[in-house]
């Protein structure tokens, strides 16, 4: 399959992560499988059907950025895209499926690149985490996209952004109108 279809998945297809044995751990990826969501709007009578996909970005980190990577800890994947297998985006990733099923009540913004972002969530003793989720959007078959490109935790807050509407984002995405672009 080509690189720029590799997320548009027909109807009948299904995306997973094959398990990976790391560590004498089997990591299972059942958690980032494809996936879809129904949307209501608050105010207005609209639904926005999104489909989801996550890329193996959010449990992997770059080859060159992880220190003393040993080949066992290769995540096997295309050859122009290996990257390491990270325990602790591994853990992050675990609140993907809540994040996406919750999307229109997180915070998003422009995250560059025609991309957007959220952000922010609790870990399991109440202490905020700055985790960026990074993810495009786009049509395809008539069917609204959000793929995620890569999530992980920032080690600061992030500097001033432009929140965006989640409801903007689903409304023009399906009208076909103008996504809403970062000021400039």
């Amino acid at each position: 399959m080509a690189a720029n279809t590799l997320f548009n998945l027909a109807d009948k297809e299904y995306q997973f992560w094959k398990s990976f044995t790391y560590d004498g751990v089997d990591w299972d990826f059942s958690h980032l499988s494809v996936r879809k969501h129904t949307f209501q709007h608050p105010s207005r009578n609209e639904r926005y059907t999104v489909y989801f996909t996550i890329s193996h970005h959010v449990f992997t980190t770059e080859i060159e950025q992880t220190p003393n990577v040993t080949d066992d800890q290769i995540y096997p994947y295309k050859t122009s895209d290996l990257r390491a297998f990270c325990k602790n985006r591994y853990q992050l990733s675990l609140h993907l499926p809540e994040i996406l099923e919750n999307l229109s009540t997180k915070f998003c913004y422009h995250g560059g690149f025609s991309r957007y972002c959220s952000c922010k969530l609790k870990d399991e003793k109440g202490n905020d985490i700055l985790y960026q989720v990074v993810y495009r959007v786009w049509k395809e078959r008539g069917k609204m996209r959000f793929h995620i490109e890569s999530a992980y935790p920032l080690p600061e807050p992030l500097g001033k952004v432009k929140k965006v509407n989640f409801w903007v984002i689903c409304h023009n995405l399906l009208k076909g109108k103008r996504m809403p672009k970062p000021a400039q």
